[in-house]
């Protein structure tokens, strides 16, 4: 008799449970419950457009009613981003903002997108609303402060995070009419040609119980609203939905079914995304390792390391076999000036893989700078 993978997997782990095996089943379908009635009508809802089919795409795309581009989320929020794309030779950063509009896409997600018609484009006011919600409220925070440090803000202000124009030559305004007027160019995700799920994400599941703690606040934080109306137990006895939050605020949060939800409160998760139907609200994933308890001082490196994709694993055997001993000495060689005592630092940019510049900077005696 032909079964699913989930199910071949509930058999072994019925001979040893303390596996976890289900857990690391990945997930393509949201989790039917029949012991909650009212989630089964919430489960039919479609949330999302459904993705143009291949054949479609492709025509699109051809005959530039699409255009194609990697979707990247604005640092603070996976509800808002943009998709770089062509027109012509110019490169333009298109606006993609709202649920409805991203329409399941993940950061780092190659997608299709269709432009708005002009009069859906954010114009000057509206883009500096934009700026306004991604600075967080900075310039608001800055008001009070002295003459001084307005002075300095207005050094910072020349030194501030560059724009896309800056950094890469991409125009993030284009002219609409004869007279000149720009506006940014707003989209909407209409296909995903590859997905972005190769990356495990850390962060930690919110429960039910942490927001019923917090009953008595008028205003109950946004993860407890979601976790009260996804958390659930399966009919199966041994599995239940949890809401995983990730660190990075570019991913949405994500569904996972577990059959450890206790052991995985209060723990740093690693997580993969598996699939993201229309049915569902939040992209389904998979429970992949636990780092450890957070806030610890162990815990919290294993989730940088993993976050900025750092290599952390092991050296081989073979690569150990190249150290020198573990009693070894550095012999100042004739003719070598030895620096050790000085505090260097590298220079080098990010991402370099040969570190062969650096610097050093005192101050000497005479009151000069060496």
């Amino acid at each position: 008799k032909a079964r699913s993978m989930r199910q071949h997997v509930a058999l072994l782990q019925q001979e040893d449970p303390t596996l976890h095996l289900l857990d690391m089943v990945a997930q393509f379908n949201a989790a039917p419950d029949s012991t909650n009635k009212s989630f089964e009508s919430v489960s039919k809802e479609i949330y999302y457009s459904p993705h143009i089919d291949s054949a479609d795409l492709s025509y699109g795309l051809k005959s530039n009613k699409y255009y194609q581009g990697t979707y990247r989320s604005n640092r603070d929020s996976h509800t808002e981003g943009y998709v770089t794309i062509r027109r012509g030779e110019d490169r333009v950063a298109v606006v993609v903002k709202g649920i409805n509009d991203i329409n399941r896409a993940v950061d780092g997600d190659v997608v299709a997108i269709e432009l708005h018609s002009v009069d859906r484009w954010l114009g000057s006011t509206d883009a500096d609303h934009l700026e306004k919600q991604k600075d967080g409220g900075k310039k608001e925070d800055q008001a009070g402060e002295s003459k001084k440090e307005s002075c300095e803000a207005g050094i910072a202000a020349d030194t501030a995070e560059p724009t896309l124009k800056d950094v890469d030559n991409i125009a993030e305004e284009v002219a609409v009419d004869e007279e000149g007027q720009l506006r940014r160019p707003t989209g909407k995700v209409v296909g995903v040609i590859r997905r972005n799920f190769h990356n495990n994400y850390c962060g930690s599941i919110c429960t039910i119980e942490k927001a019923e703690k917090k009953a008595d606040n008028d205003t109950p934080h946004p993860h407890d609203v979601i976790a009260e109306k996804h958390e659930r137990e399966h009919a199966d006895g041994i599995t239940s939905t949890v809401v995983f939050f990730p660190i990075d605020n570019r991913i949405p949060p994500i569904l996972l079914r577990t059959t450890q939800r206790d052991r995985l409160i209060g723990m740093r998760i690693l997580v993969s995304i598996d699939s993201w139907p229309a049915d569902s609200e939040y992209p389904l994933g998979h429970y992949v390792k636990t780092l450890g308890v957070t806030g610890t001082k162990d815990t919290e490196t294993q989730v940088l390391l993993q976050e900025f994709r750092i290599p952390c694993e092991p050296f081989p055997a073979k690569v150990l076999a190249c150290l020198p001993p573990a009693d070894y000495k550095i012999e100042l060689e004739p003719g070598r000036l030895d620096l050790r005592h000085l505090p260097v630092l590298s220079i080098d940019p990010p991402g370099c893989k040969d570190i062969d510049d650096a610097l050093h900077c005192i101050e000497l005696p005479s009151g000069n700078w060496q």
